[in-house]
């Protein structure tokens, strides 16, 4: 049997690394970045739509109810040029990528 969440990780650890980047270079204004940013949100949303079916951990559960939305956010706030809401976003407390973090704490690249 394989561990769901590790696979999770595993699958979102470079997406989660390459949106981080893009998001920090959205502060800069670059546009290349926001288009960046609009796609790997994508990429993330699609693995947190996922749910989290057979696993335990109580921060992938809540990242996962919430990050959906949140990610939807903030690829539109890309796709306007807004840097302060792609960070806002990113940074969310409840559904924001250092929730993703702490659950994947210990995995493999994480």
């Amino acid at each position: 049997m394989t561990d769901a969440l590790a696979d999770r990780c595993a699958t979102l650890a470079q997406p989660v690394v390459d949106l981080m980047a893009a998001a920090i270079e959205c502060q800069a204004g670059g546009a290349d970045a926001f288009a960046r940013v609009a796609e790997l949100a994508a990429e993330v949303r699609r693995v947190a739509e996922r749910g989290s079916a057979g696993i335990d951990q109580a921060d992938y559960i809540a990242w996962t109810a919430a990050a959906p939305r949140l990610l939807s956010e903030m690829a539109e706030a890309a796709e306007r040029g807004d840097s302060r809401a792609v960070w806002a976003a990113f940074a969310d407390p409840q559904a924001g990528l250092h929730r993703l973090g702490t659950a994947c704490a210990g995995q493999p690249r994480w």
